[in-house]
C-alpha cells in the first residue's frame, strides 16, 4: 500500500519556546475604571510566523476569552525585535484572575503571564456594579508602526510578500498539507531569487534545503531579506544555494525528500525532460514532488506581461513584430524586489521557453510511476477570439496555472517504465 497522507501528523510552522518570550504589567492606576495591561512580546527568532496572544479572565461567575485573531490582527510574521500591546479590562463586581499567553493559530499553550484583578472599588450588592469585563485590544504607537511597515500589509502589490507568504503557503499548507517531510531534505530546481525558498525554511526549519539554479541571484537573498524586514546577514545553516544545471544535480540517488518545481521547467533551454529524469533519481521512494509547469498557450504564457496587456499577445502577433516591440521599448517593470534585466534577456528568455501544453506535460509525469496526490487548475474567466486563435484548443488558451503534489512510489511499489526510468 502507498503512503496514506491524510493519516500522517501536519507539520506545524517550527516555534520554539525559548525564542519567544511574553511580559506583562499592570500600569493604570488603583482608582481607574479598568486595568491597563501591558504586554510585552520579545522574539529571538528570526521571525516568528502567525503570532496570536490569548487571554482569559476568569472569576466567581465570570469566564471570558479572546485573541488578537478576534480583535481582526492578523500578524503574518514578526521579526526579531520586541511589540507592546495594551489590553484594557474593565473593572468588575468580582475578583478575576486574567491569564494571557501567546501561540499560532493551531497552536494553545499554557499562560504566560496570571495576573488578579481584584473587583471594581466599592463593589457591593446594592451597587455590584458591571458583572462581566470588557476587554479591548490596542498596539503601542512604535509597536503598530513598525508592523505597518512590514511587507505582508502591501498584499499582492508587493514581490516579496507575493514569494515569501503567498508562494510559500501555497506550497507548503494548500498543496504539500504541512506534511513532515517538509522537516527533512527539500531541493527546490530553479529557485530564482530564493525568497520563497527563505519563506519555506524559516517557516518549517528543515534538515536542508537547496535552492538551485543556473544563475546566482540567491546571492543577493540576505540584503533583499533585509531590506524587507527579516533580520539575516547570510543564509541561515542548512539553507544552500547549488549554482548547476537541473539536468545534472549533485546528489546521489534518492536524497531528498521533497523536490520542489515553481515556474522553472518551462525556462530550461532545450527542453526539460531530462530535469524531470533527475528530479526522479533524487526523490527518495514515498518523496513528494511539487511541480508548476509554465504553460506557454495560456493568457500570459509568454513571460512578456510586463510588455503586453493583451491577453495571448504572443500568438497572436507575428514573431517579428513581438521581437520588434520587447527590443525596442520599455517594460512597465514590476516589483521585483530590485532584480532587473535589459529587454534583451526578455526576449532570450521568451525565446527558450518550453512550449508546454498541460495535458501531455501530466501524461509525461505519469510515465515516471508517479502516484498523483492532488492537483488543481486556474482558469481564465473568458478568452476572446480572433482569427489568430482559431485553430488553439479552448483547454489550452484559458489555462493559467497547472499545479501537480505527486508521490514518488515506496521502492516495493515501483513498476520499471518501458524505458527503464524507475529504480
Amino acid at each position: 500500500m502507498g503512503t496514506n497522507e491524510s493519516s500522517q501528523l501536519q507539520a506545524e510552522h517550527v516555534v520554539l519556546p525559548q525564542e519567544i518570550r511574553l511580559q506583562a504589567a499592570v500600569v493604570s492606576g488603583s482608582e481607574a475604571k479598568e486595568w491597563t495591561v501591558r504586554l510585552q512580546l520579545d522574539v529571538d527568532s528570526v521571525c516568528v510566523f502567525m503570532p496570536v496572544l490569548r487571554f482569559t479572565v476568569c472569576g466567581q461567575g465570570v469566564e471570558l476569552a479572546g485573541d488578537t485573531h478576534q480583535a481582526g490582527w492578523i500578524l503574518h510574521w514578526l521579526p526579531r525585535g520586541s511589540y507592546r500591546f495594551l489590553l484594557q479590562v474593565s473593572r468588575s463586581n468580582v475578583d478575576a484572575r486574567l491569564s494571557v499567553s501567546w501561540g499560532t493559530p493551531t497552536i494553545v499553550r499554557e499562560p504566560d503571564v496570571v495576573i488578579e484583578l481584584p473587583r471594581a472599588d466599592g463593589a457591593s450588592l446594592e451597587n455590584p456594579g458591571p458583572a462581566v469585563p470588557i476587554v479591548r485590544w490596542e498596539m503601542e504607537p512604535d509597536t503598530s508602526k513598525r508592523v505597518t511597515e512590514l511587507p505582508w500589509q502591501q498584499g499582492h502589490d508587493n514581490w516579496f510578500f507575493r514569494h515569501y507568504d503567498h508562494a510559500a503557503i501555497v506550497i507548503t499548507e494548500q498543496f504539500l498539507r504541512r506534511t513532515p517531510k517538509l522537516r527533512g531534505r527539500i531541493l527546490d530546481v530553479g529557485a530564482g531569487d530564493g525568497i520563497t525558498d527563505l519563506g519555506i525554511f524559516l517557516r518549517y526549519r528543515p534538515e536542508m534545503l537547496v535552492a538551485l539554479d543556473i544563475v546566482d541571484y540567491v546571492q543577493h537573498l540576505p540584503s533583499v531579506a533585509r531590506s524587507h524586514g527579516v533580520p539575516i546577514t547570510a543564509l541561515p545553516d542548512g539553507f544552500r544555494f547549488c549554482q548547476c544545471s537541473a539536468e545534472s544535480i549533485p546528489y546521489p540517488n534518492g536524497y531528498f525528500d521533497v523536490v520542489l518545481s515553481w515556474g522553472s521547467v518551462e525556462h530550461v533551454k532545450g527542453g526539460y525532460r531530462r530535469v524531470l529524469d533527475e528530479v526522479w533519481r533524487v526523490l527518495k521512494p514515498g518523496g513528494l514532488f511539487f511541480v508548476n509547469p509554465g504553460l506557454y498557450y495560456g493568457p500570459f504564457g509568454s513571460h512578456l506581461g510586463e510588455f503586453f496587456t493583451e491577453p495571448h499577445h504572443h500568438l497572436r502577433m507575428d514573431e517579428r513584430v513581438l521581437r520588434e516591440h520587447v527590443l525596442n521599448s520599455e517594460p512597465l517593470r514590476i516589483d521585483r524586489s530590485g532584480w532587473d534585466v535589459p529587454s534583451s534577456e526578455y526576449w532570450r528568455f521568451y525565446q527558450e521557453l518550453n512550449r508546454i501544453r498541460v495535458g501531455s506535460f501530466e501524461s509525461e509525469l505519469k510515465s515516471y510511476g508517479y502516484r498523483t496526490l492532488r492537483a488543481a487548475l486556474r482558469v481564465a474567466d473568458m478568452v476572446e477570439y480572433d482569427d489568430r486563435l482559431q485553430n488553439y484548443s479552448i483547454v489550452d488558451l484559458s489555462l493559467l496555472d497547472a499545479f501537480f503534489v505527486l508521490e514518488k512510489p515506496s521502492r516495493g511499489e515501483i513498476e520499471p517504465a518501458a524505458d527503464g526510468r524507475a529504480d
